[in-house]
């Protein structure tokens, strides 16, 4: 929530003046999750086809950092300013920072989106994107790289490495390129700044993350 400053419009510039404006945003930058192959490669990674839960997905990438413009305004490749969630349910995707999460009835059945979920049950489940509700689960999970794999993984899930570690000329050395063990060092360093909201949101219920994107819903 926020309060707005003086609007320095000659008509009707009252009415936005010092007001309270639900934008549901700090307005302020913030550091997203890295997958250093991605971040170093001379070119973006091209969408990868993985099968998930039967559908032959499109991959989203993890990877939100980007150095293509250095030196345009204050963020740096590492930072995104948090976008107002205000009338996200009612506008729809595509979502993101840069609108990577769609929703296409063209694909919806063909060529969905796809990535993974972690709940209090699963980790890393596969994860369809057809329904705006499967789109607000992937944007916030998108916050965060994923969690190791361990016995909650399903076998249809697991980390979403590129079939082979390689796209193009992006190479990855295993799984902990994209989901790398919390207590590391890459961890650290790569995780989103938040990267402990995310967690708990991990460590909720199904019905209760449900719960939040219904919320969401409701902006």
């Amino acid at each position: 929530m926020q309060t707005t400053g003086v609007s320095p419009s000659k008509i009707g510039g009252r009415h936005l003046s010092n007001v309270w404006a639900p934008v549901f945003s700090d307005l302020l930058l913030h550091e997203g999750p890295e997958v250093t192959p991605e971040r170093i490669a001379s070119t973006p990674r091209y969408p990868v086809a993985m099968t998930r839960n039967g559908f032959q997905t499109l991959d989203l990438m993890r990877n939100t950092t980007d150095d293509a413009l250095p030196n345009q305004g204050v963020a740096n490749g590492k930072e995104f300013r948090t976008p107002p969630l205000m009338g996200i349910g009612r506008v729809g995707p595509p979502f993101f920072h840069d609108a990577r999460i769609f929703l296409s009835k063209d694909t919806r059945d063909s060529a969905p989106l796809g990535t993974v979920y972690s709940d209090a049950t699963v980790t890393n489940g596969p994860l369809v994107v057809r329904t705006v509700d499967d789109a607000l689960r992937a944007a916030i999970e998108l916050h965060d790289l994923p969690p190791p794999d361990d016995a909650n993984t399903p076998s249809g899930g697991g980390c979403p490495v590129p079939p082979g570690r390689a796209v193009g000329d992006i190479r990855y050395s295993g799984p902990n390129d994209i989901c790398p063990p919390y207590d590391s060092d890459l961890s650290r360093r790569n995780r989103s700044e938040a990267r402990e909201v995310i967690r708990r949101f991990r460590a909720l219920s199904a019905a209760d993350q449900q719960a939040i994107i219904e919320f969401l819903k409701q902006l």
